[in-house]
C-alpha cells in the first residue's frame, strides 16, 4: 500500500513538474510586450490649432530618431485644448499663452500633478489689406481701437473662439479681456480672407496662424503686416521677425508651453525633446525658440 501510494504522489508531482513546464515554455513562446519608455510607446497630443504644423514637424522628427513612438495630434480651438488633457484624451497638450490663474491652480491639485515648460515664442500680428495706407500701430493706438473706439472707416477683425488670443491681446495693451471689441470671424481662414477684401479691416491673430493659412493656400496673400511700436520711447516699430520675437523687440509676444502628467515617461521624454533638441527645428518654423541652441563647432 505504501509503494502504491508512493507511487500516486511521485505521478502527481512528475504532472504539476510537467505543467509548470509547459507553462513556462508557452509564455517564453508568446510575444513580449515592450514597456512604455520616454523613447517609446503611444500617445495623443493636444494643440491650439495654429501649432500643428509646427507640432507635427517636432513629432516627424522625433519619430525619425525614436521609431518605437508614436504620437498622434489632436488639433483644437484654444478653448477645449486643455480640456482634452483633463479628460485624459491626450496625455500632453502644446499652448500658446500663459494659462489662466484658475487653470494653473488646477494643475497643482491634480494627482499626478501637471507640469508645463516653455517651449517656444508666438506672437500676436496686426494685418491690413494691401491697398490700406496705414503704416505702423502703436499698442495705444491698437488699444482704442479694439475697446470699440472704432476710427471712421476702420473695421476690427478677431476670431470668436480663441480665447487665449484676447488674453494675450488684453495683457499686452493694458486692456481686461471683457472690454475688448471686435467684428468676429469663425476662424483665422475666414479673418484672412475678410482682410484681403476689405481695405479697411484690421486683423489680430497668431503670426503662426498667419503662416499656417497662408502656407496652406486657403487665403489670398493679399494682406501685409503692420509694424507694432511699443509705446515707450526708444522702441522704434518693429515686424514680428524671427530675431524680434525671440529678443523681446517685438511688443506682443507670447510663450508656448507644453504641458504634461508628471510621471509619464513618454510625455516627459517628448518634452525633453522639444526643451532640447526640438530648438531647432523651431527655428524652421513659424515660431521662435525659446532659448538658443546650442551648435558644436569642431575646429580641425
Amino acid at each position: 500500500m505504501n509503494n502504491k501510494a508512493h507511487s500516486r504522489d511521485s505521478i502527481k508531482t512528475m504532472n504539476a513538474l510537467l505543467l509548470v513546464v509547459a507553462m513556462v515554455v508557452l509564455t517564453n513562446c508568446s510575444p513580449q510586450k515592450v514597456g512604455e519608455t520616454a523613447r517609446s510607446g503611444q500617445m495623443s497630443l493636444a494643440v491650439d490649432r495654429q501649432l500643428g504644423d509646427s507640432a507635427g514637424s517636432q513629432i516627424e522628427t522625433f519619430k525619425r530618431y525614436y521609431p518605437d513612438a508614436r504620437i498622434t495630434l489632436i488639433p483644437s480651438p484654444s478653448g477645449t485644448t486643455l480640456k482634452h488633457l483633463l479628460s485624459r484624451n491626450a496625455r500632453a497638450a502644446l499652448i500658446s499663452g500663459d494659462p489662466e490663474s484658475a487653470e494653473d491652480s488646477l494643475f497643482a491639485t491634480l494627482h499626478p500633478p501637471l507640469r508645463r515648460e516653455p517651449v517656444a515664442r508666438d506672437a500676436i500680428v496686426c494685418i491690413v489689406n494691401r491697398l490700406n495706407p496705414v503704416s505702423k500701430f502703436s499698442l495705444s493706438e491698437l488699444k482704442s481701437l479694439y475697446s470699440g473706439k472704432e476710427k471712421e472707416g476702420v473695421t476690427p477683425l478677431l476670431t470668436a473662439d480663441d480665447y487665449r488670443l484676447r488674453s494675450v491681446i488684453a495683457t499686452g495693451t493694458g486692456m481686461h479681456k471683457k472690454d475688448i471689441r471686435a467684428r468676429v470671424c469663425k476662424n483665422e481662414t475666414e479673418l484672412i480672407q475678410r482682410v484681403s477684401s476689405d481695405s479697411k479691416a484690421v486683423g489680430l491673430l497668431f503670426r503662426s496662424s498667419l503662416d499656417e493659412v497662408l502656407n496652406a493656400g486657403k487665403a489670398e496673400q493679399s494682406v501685409r503686416i503692420i509694424p507694432l511700436a511699443r509705446d515707450s520711447e526708444g522702441f522704434p516699430p518693429c515686424q514680428p521677425t524671427q530675431q524680434n520675437i525671440f529678443e523681446g523687440r517685438y511688443p506682443l509676444v507670447t510663450t508656448v508651453y507644453y504641458i504634461y502628467y508628471s510621471g509619464d515617461a513618454l510625455a516627459a521624454g517628448f518634452g525633453s525633446w522639444l526643451s532640447s533638441s526640438g530648438q531647432k527645428a523651431f527655428e524652421r518654423s513659424s515660431l521662435a525658440p525659446y532659448r538658443s541652441f546650442e551648435r558644436t563647432v569642431i575646429l580641425k
